[in-house]
């Protein structure tokens, strides 16, 4: 039976130093809103180095505590911003664009689960195979039920689904090559919809963070999947 000594941690040089930065940030953030970076890179930066593989400095019994941990926060986030989408469906708010930001917000949310779950439940290969069809399914229904009275504009946006089958089919036979495409396709489709737009000031862009989520999300997951996954033998 394990003791309270037993599961005692000293925190990590890196803890140490992130901890220092989440301070600094909320302590200076009153002389400029930009030192609230370092409270963001103290936060999230150690997490996002030992997802990365590049920072080792824990043990089992950390790591585990540390995404039960995790969980938590993506379910009581969720939850909430769940909450404040009922709320900001009103014309007053919808006027601000307050509810575009927080629908984007959303799905970065749930995308980001979504994507973990299914590349650690699948491997890259088949992961990035069924995302790719999932989105794309999504996609053809969601440009079928919008353009019912026009045959021509449900034609046409129907097309939007075709990169995501047709580079599912490549990912089967050439996933390298189909990684590399998903990649370029959704940098391409990143600059034909001026996802840059969204650093500006113009609140009617904040719209295009669901597309940029829920459209080149699944593109550009896929191919760096595919592209930096080690290949697992299909046992199915």
């Amino acid at each position: 039976m394990s003791t309270w000594t037993d599961r005692w941690r000293r925190p990590t040089p890196a803890t140490l130093v992130a901890g220092g930065m989440v301070v600094l940030g909320f302590a200076l953030m009153q002389v400029h809103s930009a030192f609230l970076l370092l409270a963001a890179l103290g936060t999230f930066g150690p997490g996002l180095l030992r997802e990365l593989g590049w920072l080792r400095d824990q043990d089992e019994f950390q790591r585990r505590a540390a995404h039960r941990a995790g969980y938590h926060a993506f379910l009581a986030t969720g939850f909430l911003v769940f909450l404040l989408v009922i709320a900001f469906r009103t014309p007053e708010v919808t006027e601000t664009h307050y509810d575009a930001l927080v629908n984007g917000i959303l799905s970065l949310l749930w995308f980001t689960w979504f994507l973990s779950w299914l590349l650690a439940y699948w491997g890259p290969r088949r992961g990035a195979q069924t995302l790719l069809i999932a989105f794309g399914v999504v996609w053809l229904i969601f440009n079928v039920v919008g353009n019912l009275d026009s045959a021509m504009a449900l034609l046409m946006q129907s097309l939007l689904a075709l990169p995501f089958f047709a580079l599912a089919w490549l990912a089967r036979r050439w996933p390298r090559l189909a990684g590399a495409l998903l990649v370029g396709v959704a940098v391409w489709l990143g600059w034909f919809f001026d996802m840059g737009a969204l650093l500006g000031p113009d609140p009617l862009t904040k719209g295009r963070l669901t597309v940029l989520v829920l459209f080149i999300g699944p593109l550009l997951a896929g191919g760096l999947a595919l592209l930096t996954g080690r290949e697992v033998p299909d046992e199915s």
